[in-house]
Formats: C-alpha cells, structure tokens, sequence
C-alpha cells in the first residue's frame, strides 16, 4: 500500500509538473508564432475562398471542429466585414463543381455581387474533374471580374437532376411490406418503398420544380454575364451546348482566360499589388472588426427535426434541429434584453411533428415576449422546415429555396414475413392495455382497428397544419388546402402562393428584422448567434463527468506530450459512453 501511495502521489507531481510545462510552451509557442505572424503579414490582402469544399448552411456545433470548412453563414458574414476592411483587395474563388444547393448558390453570389459593388475584385477558377459540372456552381461566380477554366478540364455538362431509387419490388422479393398514410398526394417521401416508380403527381412537381429552378439559374448567369453580351437565350444555347472544351467556353464567353489554378492565383495577385505585397489568406483564417450597434439574434437550424434529449457527438457529424435545443436558442433570444429583433435561419426538410411544434411554439413565445421574429429560409424549409416558421412575422426566401411540402406522411415496414422465411424467427408478444400498444411493431401489419386509429391520427396532424399555417400566413383553411397536398415549391413559387413574403437570403431577413424594430435601414447591428457554442472543455465535462478544469489540464497534457493516441483514446472513450446511454434508453423502451 505504501509503494501504491508512493507511486500515485509520483504520477500526480508528474502531470502537475507536465500541466505546467505544457502551459509554459504552449504560450511561448504562441507568442513566438505570433510574432513571426507579424513581421510576415502581407501589405495587401487577397481572401482565398474554396467553394469546393462542402458548405454547410450553418456554423458547425461541435466544439471540436476546428479549421473545419466555413458555412454559408459564416461566408456571407465574413465578406460583409471584408468589404469595408481596405486592407482586403479581392477574392480568389475556387469554384464549386460538384454540386451545390440551389438556394446556397444565389446566397453565395448576392454575397460576391455586395463585395464587388464595394469596389473590389474577385478572380475565380474553374476546375472540373467529371462528366458533369454544377450548373448552380458556376452561377455563383459568373460574375467574377475574371472566370478562369482549366482548358485541360472542359466545361463539363451542366442541368438539374432528380434521381430516386425505387425499393418497393425489392421489398415484394424479400417479403417485406411496408404500411403508410401519405397527406396527400404530392407527399412522396415515402414512395421510395411504396412505388415502383415516380407516381404522376410526384413526376409533375418534380418536373416543375427543376424547370422553375433551372430558368433561374440562367437568368442569374445571364444577368452576371451580361457585360459579355450574354443573355438568357445565348446562356440556354451554350449550358445545354455542354460538355465544351476550353476554347469552345471561351468563345461562347462563358469563361474569360484559360489556365490552371496557379495562373489564376497568380492574376490575383497581381491585382492586389503583386506577390511582394499582396498574400493570400483563407476566408477561414480571416476575422473581420465586428460591428457596434443593436443587437439583432441570428437563431439557426438546421438538419432534420427531431425531438428528444440532445445526443450529437461533440466531434461533429450531421447537423440535425433538436426541439430542446432550438426552443431554448429561441427563448433565451427573445430573454436577452440587448436583442432588438430575432432572425431564425431555417435549413431543414422537416421531420418530427413533435419536435416541429415545440419550435414553433418557442417562436411564439418570442413574440409574445414583445420580439419580431423574421424567418431566413436556406437551402430547404421544407414540411417541419415550413411548420417552425409559418408562425413568423415575416418569412424571407430565394427563389430557388425548396419549401412548402405541407403535408403528412408515417407508417412502418414490416418484417415478420421475412423473419420467418428466411431466418426461422417467429416473433410474439404478450399485450396488456390499450389494443393499439403494439401497433407499430415490425412483426405484423395494423389490425382494422390499429389502421383506424392511426388513419385519424394522421389525419389531426394535417388538419392541425392547415390550421397553423392558415392562422400564421393569414389566409382561409381552403386556401391552404389549395396549395398544401404536400406539395413542394420553389421559393418564388412559394411567394405566388403567399406562403413566404420577400425574396432574399440572410442580409434581407436582417434589414428587414431591422424595420420590424424600428431600426433604422442605414445603422449597423450586431448579430448575437444563437445556440452559443459549449468550449471543447464544456462538451468534455458534459460527456465524462470530469470539471472543465481538469479538462483544460488534459488537454495542456495532450499537447506536451504530442501523442496522437490521446485524441483517438478520447474519442473511443466518448463514443462507448455514448453507446452505453443509448443501450440503457432501448433496455427501458
């Protein structure tokens, strides 16, 4: 025991010793890059922006993503305060070619329009590496004041496609079968394992929705182009003239020089004042002055809505809209006696009816609280996505933002059948209470009597949409009915139909949460994010049950000993702790 004792109160002089080495390098380190940061930082500053990179339409919630790509928001934010830094010149772009959403695409190139109309530059490259390129991609920096294409390259082919894969004669073969209530019959989530195909209503949605797109997506190259002398017809004939060399594309003006990446960067340069005084520095590692003035909220969401406790991996993964969590964003928003007004940025295809109207019930909440909540639509605010913000004082889409999709879809696949045929499992359950208890097991289909109540249910939950949306958009229950049936829009389309009010991306939905609070148009605001990011220590503590104070030492730890197997130990740690919760949650189920 005594060696025991001797041993311990060695290992923890050891780590006390180690913390506070680790400390002492760690600000020496620092100190020293930074002043090697200093003497090397360029007169001149050119933002080197990579659109190739996937985006998200929100600031990533983990604590622990660091340098990790930059969001739409972020992107947009970051040129609204480089566009006033004089020490900024101009971007270099590299576009996307791989695919981008639509709505993401207009955000990004309002943004770019703002910065040149500052008067600065952007020089952007066009790398294409396929047979296919991203029509949207390239939209957003057609108007660069030099588009760039690697001849080598080509200008791949460019359109719009809407691709699904039909399981319903694969679920037939394996004696599977699958029970749903749709409301009504545009609401096709579900027709990837109920049809063999695209149902007629769900062809002519998709059919208009990609046309409207599409148009538009022309018209705004048209329109950034049209100093070349191009216009929407020239632009039709040449996109669906693709895939096109290098020379073809540059005849037809749809780029400007041939070159690789390089002699882009290096025109950038030039343009800023040369490579001896112009640097390229990432749009990530830039960080504009913040602006003084009113505080406006920016709530954001995005992912798939879903109810329950918050269970995400502080590493990250896929963003998803947790109704505690975005409730609790909005209501202490609209508790913050600095906020004037609330913007609630919504990027979210729906999900769950419970989780959807815990959101918008915190919305309005918010406004009772005497705040004005302008909704900010992404990508997509599409079912749920539309629910959380039907309630809204305004409601502020693209063009190109997929939205609508009022409707209702649920069921369940059963698998009893196939159990029992291929495996010679036979499940059996013993059932006391309510008949309906055991209704959505996989062993067997609804009874009659099961069907009926689920049948009502479903049917309570479209009403009670139709009725929310009815009573938020100011318009009559027949008139909702008349543009729901689970039907999806464009965000023109959409504004048609009086389900969204201006078009416009975030800097809109700003300006006009800004005239909702009696703020006038030319004063700059502060924006408060909300939810507030935990520290890396914070979601430690949250995860392991240690204080965030010995977090911070491990982690100084970490860092002197430089071994990697520490993060990878954290993570599998993290992880079984995760699986353990997740066990005990279906053992009580």
């Amino acid at each position: 025991m005594k060696q025991f004792l001797i041993t311990v109160a060695g290992v923890l002089v050891g780590f006390v010793l180690c913390v506070f080495v680790g400390v002492a390098l760690i600000g020496a380190s620092i100190g020293s890059a930074a002043q090697r940061h200093a003497d090397s930082q360029p007169t001149a500053t050119v933002l080197g922006i990579d659109l190739r990179e996937g985006l998200n339409d929100g600031p990533s919630t983990s604590p622990f993503d660091f340098g990790g790509s930059t969001s739409v928001i972020e992107l947009v934010r970051t040129l609204e305060g480089a566009a006033k830094d004089d020490k900024v010149k101009g971007l270099y772009v590299r576009a996307n070619t791989g695919g981008m959403a639509p709505a993401h695409a207009e955000e990004i190139r309002d943004a770019f329009a703002r910065f040149r109309a500052s008067g600065k530059w952007i020089v952007a490259h066009i790398q294409n590496d396929g047979v296919t390129a991203s029509i949207a991609g390239y939209a957003t920096i057609a108007g660069a004041d030099e588009v760039w294409l690697q001849d080598a390259s080509e200008m791949a082919a460019m359109g719009l496609t809407s691709e699904r894969t039909f399981f319903a004669d694969t679920l037939k073969r394996f004696r599977i079968s699958a029970q749903f209530q749709t409301r009504e019959e545009y609401k096709n989530a579900a027709d990837d394992i109920l049809r063999p195909g695209f149902t007629p209503a769900s062809r002519e949605s998709t059919t208009v929705l990609l046309t409207d797109i599409y148009d538009r997506l022309l018209v705004a190259i048209a329109d950034s182009r049209k100093a070349q002398g191009l216009t929407p017809a020239s632009v039709r004939a040449a996109v669906e003239a693709t895939p096109l060399t290098g020379e073809e594309a540059l005849r037809l003006k749809l780029v400007d020089k041939l070159g690789r990446p390089e002699d882009a960067e290096f025109a950038a340069l030039e343009r800023g004042g040369g490579a001896d005084t112009a640097g390229i520095v990432e749009i990530k590692d830039y960080n504009p002055k913040p602006p003084s003035g009113p505080v406006i909220a920016l709530v954001t969401g995005e992912g798939a809505i879903v109810s329950g406790p918050e269970d995400g991996s502080p590493f990250g993964g896929e963003q998803s809209m947790n109704g505690d969590v975005i409730a609790r964003a909005l209501l202490d928003a609209a508790d913050d006696k600095d906020v004037k007004a609330i913007v609630f940025r919504v990027s979210s295809p729906g999900g769950s009816v419970v989780g959807s109207d815990q959101i918008w019930h915190a919305v309005e909440t918010a406004q009772k609280r005497g705040k004005k909540v302008v909704i900010s639509m992404g990508a997509y605010a599409a079912s749920g996505g539309y629910y959380v913000s039907a309630g809204a004082d305004e409601i502020v889409a693209w063009p190109t933002t997929i939205t609508g999709s009022i409707g209702v879809v649920a069921g369940k696949i059963i698998l009893g059948d196939a159990l029992e045929y291929y495996l010679s499992a036979r499940t059996e359950a013993i059932q006391i209470g309510s008949p309906n208890a055991n209704a959505f097991t996989s062993a067997e289909p609804f009874t009659n009597a099961q069907q009926a109540a689920f049948a009502a249910g479903v049917d309570r939950a479209y009403a009670d949409f139709i009725a929310l949306v009815a009573d938020g958009r100011g318009l009559t229950p027949d008139q909702v009915r008349d543009v729901a049936k689970g039907r999806v829009w464009t965000g023109a389309q959409a504004q048609e139909r009086k389900l969204v009010n201006t078009m416009g991306g975030l800097a809109v939905a700003i300006d006009r949460a800004k005239a909702l609070a009696g703020i006038k148009a030319d004063s700059a605001v502060q924006l408060r994010v909300f939810p507030q990011q935990e520290s890396p220590f914070e979601a430690i503590e949250k995860l392991l049950g240690v204080s965030a104070t010995n977090a911070r030492a491990a982690a100084a730890l970490a860092a002197v000993v430089g071994d990697e197997r520490v993060s990878v130990l954290l993570r599998e740690v993290m992880q079984e702790r995760q699986g353990v919760r997740a066990e005990a949650r279906v053992a009580v189920q």
